[in-house]
């Protein structure tokens, strides 16, 4: 769920050093089919601005309508929209669903949003509530953000809301190490951007990882057959060794198979990968499922841009039931 924030943050901090108001839309709740699901944010600016999306792009305008009230009296708003009924927007978007939406005005800390640092590595859950509440006096927007302590809207917001409502888990985005900095890495590299999880490139030449597509990406420079016992293993939930070289890989899969890493996938088909196995001195019964070799689903296309497709896709896969 974080992923679906990073996009939102630069917005976030520009407006909290500015002191700007801006309205969180926050999808609490679906039924039914629908294209986001709950935890799905966005940011609404005082001129009517959207970021991020809380559907296919069928309802953001008229969210950002109503985000226009709470940002005069203050006072958070569910919203509740029934595509069943396309005699409403008449959208013909196709999706049935039942979506249920809580804007509340961020100013002074701008939380909850600003504890939900999607460079953080810690998970956490977001609890808000939907209705307004008498008996507890918990009102629309009431929040409770559980990370390593609790942070609350107001004193006992937390237990009154694990009560009653499902919280909505994020996690961190992947942290994805790439061994290899050659020409097939930088497609590789573009789309873990486009999914906004945090990446970075370990390579031995200097020049490799001195071009511009690295421009934007942690990059660090090591010796593949010396390399610092822990320096990348508890950063990273995944690694793709990719360097076309059979000792440097050997390397970095003695390195990162003596890890705790999770997720290892190796570039090459498989008389290679038997090769870098055996000059690792690694069998691979001793990796489980852990190794992916070769690496990337078998989608067909032998480009660098449809091998990188592969292999986001193989990592979105085992990201998504993790």
């Amino acid at each position: 769920m974080l992923e679906q924030i990073s996009p939102l943050w630069p917005i976030l901090k520009q407006h909290q050093e500015a002191n700007n108001p801006l309205v969180l839309v926050t999808l609490v709740k679906t039924s039914g089919s629908s294209y986001k699901k709950p935890g799905a944010m966005m940011l609404v600016e005082k001129d009517g601005t959207a970021h991020g999306l809380i559907s296919g792009g069928c309802l953001e305008a008229d969210v950002a309508e109503h985000a226009k009230k709470v940002f005069i009296n203050g006072q958070a708003i569910t919203l509740t929209y029934d595509m069943s009924d396309d005699s409403i927007f008449g959208l013909g978007a196709g999706c049935d669903g039942i979506l249920v939406l809580v804007l509340q005005l961020l100013a002074d800390d701008y939380l909850p949003l600003s504890a939900m640092n999607p460079f953080s590595k810690q998970a956490g859950s977001l609890t808000l509530m939907i209705n307004d509440c008498e008996q507890t006096g918990l009102a629309i927007g009431g929040f409770a953000i559980k990370k390593h302590k609790v942070i609350e809207s107001e004193k006992g917001a937390y237990e009154v809301l694990k009560k009653t409502l499902v919280p909505l888990h994020f996690r961190p985005p992947p942290r994805i190490t790439v061994c290899g900095a050659g020409i097939d890495v930088y497609p590789l590299i573009q789309m873990l951007q486009i999914l906004q999880w945090h990446v970075q490139v370990i390579d031995h030449r200097r020049g490799r990882l001195s071009v511009p597509d690295f421009s934007q990406i942690k990059t660090t420079l090591v010796n593949p057959s010396n390399l610092p016992s822990n320096q990348f293993n508890q950063g990273s939930d995944a690694v793709v060794i990719m360097t076309h070289n059979l000792e440097h890989d050997a390397a970095y899969l003695e390195h990162f198979g003596n890890s705790e890493v999770s997720w290892i996938g190796l570039l090459g088909p498989r008389k290679r990968r038997n090769k870098v196995l055996e000059l690792a001195g690694i069998k691979a019964e001793a990796l489980k499922h852990r190794l992916h070799a070769p690496v990337g689903l078998n989608i067909g296309g032998h480009m660098p841009e449809t091998i990188a497709v592969s292999i986001v896709a193989q990592l979105q896969q085992f990201f998504t039931q993790s």
